[in-house]
């Protein structure tokens, strides 16, 4: 029998294609991150930090939008008009309604001549205004542009931390569902066996049924509380991948976290003490340094309102006047230029009336953005206090869990060796169990809240 031509060779041909693809598949659906992966494209793709951005820009485009203030105002204006009511009467008398300026067509005063003479007219003109003293309004106006993209730039900073310690916590709170996952796969194995000793038990005559309605009921405990975890690990997968760029369809089959075991370590003081290190570094504090800069420049705005303003400017028309017969263009021109240099001062001097209490409003908001910068510097070495003792809390709750863990899963392990040997009761048993799961659940918790707290220490105090 030919070898190309059997049945092996040609389900060879379509297995091997079909096993690769498989294999592709399963390495897209393993896509696991760590955290500093999830971290690394949160700061990529998170859609408040791309909001940031844009607001950074934003407000670059208000910076060069201050900056041509610098620059003369151009402006044009063209009049068009034809008309539908006579302007002149058709024996070459004047309505009463241009009476006024009669005089100026004086010699045509009794000549006849139709209302087609003067029925359309044109008139257009340019003027250029270079500011020369504005009352220092436009010099203020770009240095409040410039401070409001400093102040975005910061504004940006901080959500990339926020962002970036939301994402933390989300990571640990589903590593903490992960253990506790684990930690009801190992009772639910404890249980499967402990419900065949029930049984031998009970075919030995030596329990009673009630023992294993026990048991039952504790594995019906066991697999709702799966059931909840399971929704919770489902819920933070995928508020996870939505805060790292990840869509939602694809976070729900390809996407996965790497658990990461990390031993807690004993915090160590920076200095003298949190209390003894500087919230200069802080952006909130920085923002609010920047809001009295903002508020001096406020000052100085409002001061601006109040002092002469002066410019300087060039300006020009032509007028044209269409409809005229030859005799009529005799008298009146049909087109007018002109040209001017002009220049101009305001002094608002009523305005200084409201004016002082207006630039004493501003003055007591500056002394109040002042203010509240020197309580929030006090509130925030507060808040690095708080993480601090936050931190070392978390940090010997780990080592109080770990030793309860210790004593619980010891516990249970002599608890199991009595009741093979028939030295104890069933409920001692499950007693244990319940023990021993509580403790693992609680070190997975104390484990995640001691890595959020370090975060969070980090992002405040360093």
């Amino acid at each position: 029998m030919n070898y190309k031509n059997s049945p092996f060779h040609r389900m060879k041909r379509y297995i091997l294609p079909f096993i690769t693809a498989l294999l592709f598949c399963q390495n897209v659906a393993a896509q696991k991150l760590t955290l500093e992966q999830c971290l690394e494209r949160a700061r990529q793709n998170n859609y408040e930090l791309r909001n940031a951005a844009f607001e950074i820009e934003a407000a670059s485009e208000q910076k060069k939008e201050a900056f041509t203030n610098y620059f003369p105002r151009i402006s044009a204006n063209v009049l068009a008009f034809r008309c539908f009511d006579e302007m002149v009467k058709a024996d070459g008398t004047y309505p009463q309604e241009i009476a006024a300026i009669s005089m100026q067509f004086a010699p045509l005063i009794g000549r006849p001549f139709s209302v087609q003479e003067l029925n359309r007219g044109y008139s257009a003109s340019a003027t250029l205004i270079q500011p020369v003293f504005h009352g220092g309004q436009i010099v203020t106006g770009n240095k409040l542009a410039r401070l409001q993209e400093d102040v975005m730039t910061l504004k940006q900073q901080l959500t990339e931390k926020e962002v970036l310690q939301k994402v933390t916590e989300c990571f640990w709170q589903l590593a903490q569902v992960r253990y506790n996952l684990s930690t009801i796969e190992a009772a639910e194995k404890q249980m499967d066996a402990v419900m065949a000793q029930v049984e031998n038990f009970l075919r030995a005559g030596v329990t009673t049924r009630n023992s294993v309605l026990k048991v039952r009921l504790r594995q019906q405990e066991l697999s709702s509380n799966r059931l909840k975890l399971e929704n919770a690990d489902h819920v933070l997968r995928l508020l996870l991948a939505q805060q790292i760029g990840i869509e939602p369809a694809e976070a729900d089959k390809n996407f996965d976290i790497v658990l990461e075991d990390k031993a807690a370590e004993q915090p160590i003081e920076a200095g003298a003490g949190p209390l003894s290190l500087s919230p200069d570094h802080r952006e909130e504090l920085q923002l609010l340094g920047k809001a009295v800069e903002a508020q001096r420049l406020q000052v100085r705005m409002e001061r601006g309102k109040y002092l002469p303003h002066l410019a300087v400017g060039l300006g020009g028309y032509h007028t044209g006047l269409g409809g005229f017969s030859q005799r009529a263009k005799e008298y009146v021109p049909s087109n007018l230029n002109n040209g001017l240099v002009f220049g101009t001062l305001s002094i608002p001097i009523s305005d200084w009336w409201g004016g002082s209490y207006a630039m004493k409003r501003q003055k007591i908001k500056l002394q109040q953005a002042q203010s509240d910068r020197e309580n929030a510097r006090q509130m925030l070495q507060i808040d690095i206090e708080r993480a601090w003792t936050n931190l070392q809390e978390a940090y010997k709750q780990t080592q109080i869990a770990q030793a309860s863990c210790d004593e619980a899963a010891e516990n249970l392990r002599m608890t199991s060796d009595q009741y093979r040997m028939s030295t104890c009761t069933l409920t001692d048993l499950l007693d244990a169990e319940t023990l021993n799961r509580q403790a693992q659940n609680n070190l997975a918790q104390a484990k995640a809240n001691y890595q959020v707290a370090l975060a969070d220490y980090r992002r405040k105090a360093l």
